[in-house]
């Protein structure tokens, strides 16, 4: 390749591009680094498909648009058949959550699938795509993390970000009764000074909605943040509301999923719980220890976690395969290879 290779991402935003396109701020770093050109699509957004020729195709998450393979075999044909690459970042599976036909029609013209979920997510996008799928974990959005620092904010309290849906007072998401269960017992916790934020809570914690972009800092104000994922069942399977609370610079107490060994411990300011009522009982203990402590082991973990679980690196891993780009740090990009199969 003797130019500047050209990458073309279709992006699956409901919004035309903006600051906040998923992906986009580590593109741009990448192009201002002179290691790529980058151009962006978002026909959700009524983009139409540009008709340059790009060197390599980086689809995210196809969801948000009714793709037929018609339509993708199509356009890859007249763009000169280049290599497609497909980022499902999303959990798929059971009758809650069958894969559309829309992913499909991308991944059947990929050259692989980065699935955010390994195991039997894995097996199941092969199946049903014929395409090889690889391992990518969910990463911190470059975006949030780009915001020049405000003024030290005072760590006090436990905070927890995730929103809930109910309806006639039942979970639709099953891993949802467990939050609801987190949320109750931290609140028996004596100094936890809770607050919740997301919808669908209730009660003298509840903060209500927090604008995505708002979430780091939130998180910053808390000394320890808590977490519980869900589609918990999914292989290696976290959303990207982790890697942001690790680079919010605090403790954070979360569920476990098989397949995070790789992720820093608790010596490090990250606790894997298997029972909400056990997160709750490590926060109680958190909470009896020197702040300073915390503080020190939540820093750490914070540039652990921006120096190796952002958009950049996910796409460097994704991507170099193809075009001449570095490799990203191999503590835990080269490891991670082992939840391929």
């Amino acid at each position: 390749m003797t130019t500047t290779p050209l990458v073309l991402q279709i992006s699956n935003e409901p919004e035309p591009f903006g600051p906040h396109t998923r992906f986009a701020r580590a593109f741009e770093d990448l192009a201002d680094a002179g290691l790529l050109r980058y151009a962006c699509a978002v026909p959700a957004a009524g983009d139409q498909l540009p008709p340059s020729r790009p060197d390599l195709v980086f689809v995210q998450s196809p969801q948000s648009y009714p793709w037929t393979n018609r339509h993708v075999q199509e356009w890859v044909r007249t763009a000169g058949g280049p290599p497609v690459v497909v980022w499902e970042g999303d959990a798929w599976g059971g009758l809650t959550k069958p894969l559309r036909e829309r992913n499909l029609a991308w991944m059947r013209a990929a050259e692989e699938v980065f699935s955010v979920a390994a195991g039997g997510q894995a097996a199941m996008l092969r199946r049903a795509c014929g395409r090889p799928v690889r391992y990518v974990p969910h990463v911190a959005p470059l975006h949030l993390l780009a915001a020049p620092p405000g003024p030290e904010p005072t760590a006090v309290g436990v905070t927890l970000v995730g929103k809930r849906l109910t309806y006639l007072g039942i979970e639709l998401i099953p891993d949802d009764r467990e939050r609801a269960l987190l949320v109750k017992e931290l609140r028996k916790v004596a100094g936890a000074r809770l607050s919740v934020y997301g919808r669908g809570w209730r009660g003298p914690c509840a903060r209500g909605p927090v604008p995505f972009p708002d979430q780091l800092t939130v998180m910053e104000g808390a000394l320890i943040s808590a977490g519980w994922d869900r589609y918990r069942k999914h292989t290696g399977y976290f959303s990207d509301r982790l890697p942001i609370a690790m680079c919010a610079g605090r403790v954070h107490v979360t569920s476990r999923q098989p397949g995070l060994d790789w992720l820093p411990g608790p010596d490090r300011g990250l606790h894997l719980m298997d029972t909400p009522r056990a997160a709750a009982g490590r926060v109680r203990d958190l909470l009896r220890r020197d702040p300073e402590e915390l503080l020190a082991q939540g820093q750490w973990m914070s540039e652990w976690a921006r120096a190796r679980l952002t958009e950049r690196q996910a796409l460097l891993h994704m991507l170099s395969p193809y075009i001449p780009l570095p490799a990203p740090p191999a503590d835990p990009w080269a490891g991670l290879v082992a939840l391929d199969c």
